[in-house]
């Protein structure tokens, strides 16, 4: 299932913090994590494979490795940081997505903490005044992080108490079967619709900073001089495909 780069035998995430982004409405997920391996210029360390993971090849997605290849499942490592982003650029196939899961969290379980990214349909949020966001948190990731989840001020999210998050994919599986193994696990979602969804890609990459800014990191400069700056990849050029050619008309 896993082949790391440069001849290495394991992945040791003692220390680590894991992002982990769930096939969900938009791909708002998957975008975010496109901005923080872009932004904080993460190595391609290695790749996944699985029956569950339709076969995808292509060229570098981002600037800062013109020379890497893009397939189904890869893994993105920040080691100044001790951070591990896994990113996603083909959906899984049903019928072996328990098992994919199954070892995913067996390889990923000894992280510090993980959290799980994705997207809700807009219209399941029921009070248009609510916020458009709600996580779900492991009792071990509320204790790490008490003060920011208590900071009435500063957590604007509502607490996820439901069985299912429609539109998200398979983020709610994946978080109670992290929990299941002790992992302190995170899912934040936001409620978004189809369509153009990097400016909510940004969004979710923003709130996450605010929450957990001492792993993430993303602020630049010093002093009161910390303006919030994320990097487009430059596989975004071509996010809903090439221009539409002049010979139409």
């Amino acid at each position: 299932m896993l082949f790391l780069k440069e001849k290495r035998s394991t992945l040791d995430l003692t220390e680590y913090t894991v992002i982990l982004p769930s096939i969900c409405v938009g791909n708002a997920a998957q975008l975010a994590c496109d901005l923080l391996i872009a932004s904080k210029k993460l190595r391609r360390i290695g790749s996944l494979t699985h029956p569950a993971l339709i076969p995808v090849y292509g060229p570098s997605a981002y600037q800062h490795e013109p020379n890497e290849k893009v397939s189904s499942c890869e893994l993105y490592e920040g080691a100044e940081d001790k951070l591990l982003v896994v990113q996603f650029r083909a959906p899984w196939i049903a019928r072996h997505t328990g098992s994919f899961q199954q070892e995913l969290v067996e390889l990923l379980k000894g992280a510090r903490r993980v959290v799980i990214l994705s997207g809700s349909f807009g219209f399941e949020r029921r009070v248009i005044e609510e916020s458009p966001w709600a996580y779900r948190a492991s009792d071990n990731f509320k204790e790490i992080h008490a003060a920011q989840l208590g900071n009435a001020e500063l957590i604007k999210w509502k607490e996820h108490t439901g069985e299912a998050i429609y539109g998200g994919g398979n983020a709610l599986q994946l978080y109670k079967a992290f929990d299941e193994k002790n992992v302190a696990v995170m899912l934040l979602f936001r409620y978004l619709l189809e369509g153009d969804n990097s400016t909510d890609a940004s969004l979710i990459v923003k709130e996450l900073n605010e929450l957990c800014e001492d792993f993430l990191q993303l602020r630049s400069g010093s002093g009161g001089d910390s303006s919030f700056k994320l990097t487009v990849p430059k596989s975004w050029n071509l996010l809903f495909g090439n221009d539409i050619t002049e010979l139409l008309f």
